[in-house]
């Protein structure tokens, strides 16, 4: 009885971890990018006959093996393909930049505009209303008389 249990723990063990690591294929499958050229992820590579997308996909199967962390294999991927061969960019270093300047750059741009148009209308509000060519209040007193305001 206690080898049956202990036979079901560890076939259990096995096909989690199995699935585990194909879920994580699947998604690191994703976000590599295949090196023939065609600009499509690694696992939905649909050449004919591609010679990139076979060794990169064992490469791959390899690596999710031998590595624990997805950022150790992507970090592989980009030291032996170039760091253009992972589409999603890394969050650390230089990359990150590209995470964080356009959400900074947008905030940026937000204050300058609240900012501007606090301007205009402290301007307006600071401006006369009177004006001093009597051509110009002629007009305006004709239009009112006209829009009964």
């Amino acid at each position: 009885m206690k080898r049956i249990l202990a036979a079901l723990l560890l076939s259990s063990f096995v096909l989690l971890l199995v699935a585990s690591n194909k879920d994580r294929y699947n998604d690191l499958g994703v976000r590599i990018m295949c090196s023939c050229g065609c600009n499509q992820p690694l696992l939905q590579c649909n050449h004919v006959g591609c010679q990139s997308s076979d060794g990169m996909i064992r490469k791959l199967k390899a690596a999710v093996t031998e590595y624990p962390k997805d950022d150790d294999v992507l970090n592989w991927f980009r030291e032996n393909y170039g760091t253009t061969i992972v589409i999603a960019p890394s969050t650390h270093c230089f990359e990150g930049t590209i995470w964080w300047v356009p959400p900074a750059l947008c905030f940026i741009v937000l204050v300058l505009v609240v900012m501007l148009i606090r301007k205009w209308r402290m301007r307006a509000a600071l401006a006369p209303v009177t004006s001093s060519e009597p051509k110009l209040e002629a007009l305006r007193a004709r239009a009112r008389q006209e829009t009964e305001l």
